[in-house]
């Protein structure tokens, strides 16, 4: 998994992207190692249990961060990559995994954005978006790369592998 982070990372830095062969290779060697684990993988029943519960896990965390996808708050891919680490962790796990990669993202984007000197520009962006959507009751796009460009952007896809890496520091 952490092979298959550090690869998304470096597509995310150099694309702004993480390519779907990617999390499909990840998604194929997580299933190869839960049915690894598994003592009765030659039984029939335990290949589709394996295969539902990971495929269940997937779905579940993108699911819970589609939405800030729905708003281009971040990408398809970082959606996937998240999907990846709760499928292959669990969800107690995953969510600790998660959750140092989230801080990192969040730190160095408000650093980013106070470097800039558009903080306070972008909070007020933020602000009215919240507020359109109160009003209207509709979800809207809230990045544009056309209006906003790439200088607000950041790797969500390498601060996912950091923060797999301080999980692993702090698990050993």
């Amino acid at each position: 998994m952490l092979l298959i982070l550090g690869a998304g990372a470096y597509f995310d830095v150099r694309e702004h992207r993480i390519p779907n062969w990617l999390v499909l290779s990840g998604f194929i060697s997580g299933i190869l190692l839960d049915l690894l684990r598994s003592a009765e993988v030659l039984k029939g029943t335990v290949f589709w249990q394996i295969l539902f519960l990971f495929c269940f896990k997937f779905a579940a965390a993108s699911a819970v961060f589609f939405p800030l996808f729905l708003c281009r708050m971040i990408g398809a891919g970082d959606i996937k990559a998240i999907g990846l680490i709760v499928a292959y962790l669990g969800p107690v796990a995953g969510a600790a995994a998660l959750l140092p990669g989230l801080f990192i993202g969040a730190v160095w984007s408000f650093a980013k954005m106070a470097a800039k000197g558009i903080l306070f520009k972008r909070l007020s962006y933020f602000w009215d978006y919240v507020k359109r959507v109160r009003q209207t009751g509709r979800f809207t796009a809230y990045y544009s790369s056309a209006r906003d460009g790439h200088e607000i952007v950041i790797p969500l896809g390498l601060c996912l592998f950091l923060g797999m890496l301080v999980y692993i520091i702090l698990l050993y």
